[in-house]
């Protein structure tokens, strides 16, 4: 076939869009489906962002208010209180329920809601590696804070509260850290969750800061609120639209590339082919390339985010692959359905006109 450079191209490109597509969809049910952290349907997730002012921002003597009134909201209610922030070291915790006690740690205890300078530890952590494992300690130095936390307790990847991105686990209340960031609160009473939510949106907006509702629970049986809560994510409607422009420009093309091949394919009819022969003439060589650029993909994606939170299994990008070529491939037979490639019959003579 002629243009193979550009077919290669196009289905590299279509396979591009079909593995970002399906991974963010894979993705996004994933954490509809399975609540972060371990949480239940109560959860409900609040990120706290930096006001408008630079000055505010920075004001240290503000957020150390903020995070005093968050404690007044929270303290004494039956209420966990999870700190995520990309820029901590740690995973802020608040638990006076003792939500996390009933996971087992791999050695140790959990820290309770009252402690200022204990902690635990993730196995897999640079923390544990230098500390525990070279240096023989039970304790970390926090510079930023100027003080030791013990560690009491290690947690491994079985931990609802493992991430890759965090080294330990500590008493949120117990560090002056940044404000900023995500904060999952749940309860076993969904009111109480929102009313606790609603009193700190209260204060933060006294103070200036910016906040808003990111992510909470609902009952998972309800099929309708998972493709909502997929559809309704800010990303997605703009994602699928165009991925949809990409499949319908790959369509256009192949019906221009087989309109092309009209003359070769009417030869072929007066010499005996028949539409399934034509059909997997042309079939073979458009599986070629769907399933080498499919690949291809699914190799540089395996490179770049291997041991990432983007990280996948071989299983599940099995099964984009096996999308991909099934997909493009339905598309491509779209086009070959739509080209006329019929003998046009003027009484016992064809005319080869395209």
């Amino acid at each position: 076939m002629k243009n193979k450079f550009i077919l290669f191209t196009l289905t590299f490109i279509f396979s591009v869009a079909l593995l970002i597509f399906s991974l963010f969809t894979y993705f996004r049910a994933d954490t509809i489906l399975k609540n972060p952290l371990g949480l239940s349907e109560n959860f409900v997730e609040l990120q706290i962002s930096p006001p408008f002012d630079p000055q505010l921002a920075l004001d240290v003597e503000t957020a150390h208010k903020v995070r005093e009134e968050m404690y007044k909201i929270v303290k004494n209610k039956n209420i966990v209180m999870v700190y995520w922030d990309i820029e901590d070291v740690g995973l802020g915790l608040y638990d006076p329920i003792n939500f996390y006690k009933s996971n087992l740690l791999k050695e140790g205890d959990m820290f309770s809601a009252v402690s200022d300078k204990d902690i635990i530890i993730k196995e897999d952590s640079y923390s544990y590696d230098y500390n525990v494992k070279r240096l023989g300690r039970n304790y970390i130095e926090d510079n930023a804070e100027g003080k030791r936390l013990n560690i009491v307790g290690v947690y491994d990847s079985r931990h609802p509260l493992y991430d890759k991105t965090h080294e330990y686990i500590y008493n949120y209340f117990s560090k002056a850290n940044n404000i900023f960031g995500f904060y999952y609160f749940d309860s076993n009473s969904k009111e109480e969750v929102g009313q606790i939510v609603s009193d700190i949106q209260k204060m933060l907006q006294k103070y200036g800061y910016l906040y808003d509702i990111t992510d909470e629970g609902f009952y998972k049986g309800n099929l309708t609120n998972i493709i909502s809560s997929i559809l309704l994510s800010k990303i997605y409607l703009p994602l699928f639209i165009a991925f949809f422009f990409v499949c319908v420009n790959l369509y256009f093309f192949y019906y221009i590339l087989l309109h092309n091949q009209k003359k070769v394919m009417i030869i072929h009819s007066i010499f005996g082919a028949t539409n399934v022969k034509l059909l997997l003439r042309y079939t073979r060589e458009i599986l070629k390339y769907l399933f080498l650029s499919s690949v291809l993909v699914t190799i540089f994606y395996k490179l770049f985010f291997a041991s990432s939170i983007y990280d996948v299994s071989i299983k599940t990008l099995s099964i984009v692959v096996l999308a991909n070529v099934l997909l493009g491939y339905a598309i491509w037979f779209l086009a070959f359905l739509t080209v006329d490639y019929r003998l046009n019959r003027k009484g016992e003579v064809y005319d080869y006109a395209v």
